[in-house]
């Protein structure tokens, strides 16, 4: 069986490359924003496959996260690299109770993802229902125009990278005023909540700018 790190890697590359070779095989170019944006939004629908789980499965990722705490409290990279190595069966890739997994360990680093009062929890469980088709919408028709015009594609995206991108600052100042990164080191805290969470920073940064020149062209010229 594949780890789960194989299988992260390979659905990113699928991901973004299927989108960028059916622009070059529709257009006769290679876009970087179109690259940028379809790698974006192909990582996107899967974290939002995650967050739909994160609220599906709260009560067994709180229960997960106690003994994964108890085990690896002091020491949460041990259980990162635990479940990146974890072997996966092609049950558990469709799984939505496994991948609950990513919660239960993430909470290691941030508590608030297990508790379902929390602020984290709340845009991410509401991240994943709002943007999943947003998102998949963007993907396809950033290449294939005839479905839905530049302007109306642009207004979509200008309330879901914004919705991103204000979560996610959002996030970022609820995490250090709280001082959630005490006890870990600057390399963890830079590479597990800097770097995971710093990709829906810039992003949607480069989606409101091509939504704010479809909406103010009515075309999708910004991909071409």
């Amino acid at each position: 069986a594949m780890s789960v790190a194989v299988a992260l890697v390979v659905y990113v590359l699928l991901g973004t490359g299927v989108p960028v070779y059916a622009h070059w095989l529709s257009h006769g170019v290679v876009s970087p924003l179109q690259v940028s944006l379809a790698f974006f939004c192909s990582l996107n629908f899967l974290i939002c496959l995650w967050e739909i789980a994160l609220g599906k499965h709260i009560k067994h990722i709180q229960a997960e996260y106690k003994i994964l705490n108890k085990k690896y409290g002091n020491n949460p990279i041990k259980a990162v690299m635990q479940f990146f190595n974890w072997p996966l069966t092609t049950d558990q890739m469709f799984s939505l109770k496994f991948w609950s997994k990513v919660w239960s360990t993430y909470s290691l680093y941030d508590p608030s993802y297990q508790n379902n009062e929390s602020y984290g929890f709340f845009i991410d469980v509401g991240n994943g229902w709002s943007t999943i088709i947003p998102s998949l919408l963007w993907l396809y028709a950033m290449t294939f125009h005839g479905i839905i015009s530049a302007r109306i594609l642009g207004c979509i995206g200008i309330a879901k990278f914004w919705q991103e991108l204000y979560g996610t600052v959002m996030y970022a100042v609820s995490y250090f005023f709280n001082n959630r990164q005490k006890g870990r080191s600057t390399f963890e805290v830079a590479m597990f909540v800097g770097v995971s969470n710093g990709l829906w920073f810039v992003f949607p940064l480069l989606g409101l700018y091509a939504s704010y020149h479809m909406v103010e062209q009515d075309s999708y010229q910004v991909f071409l």
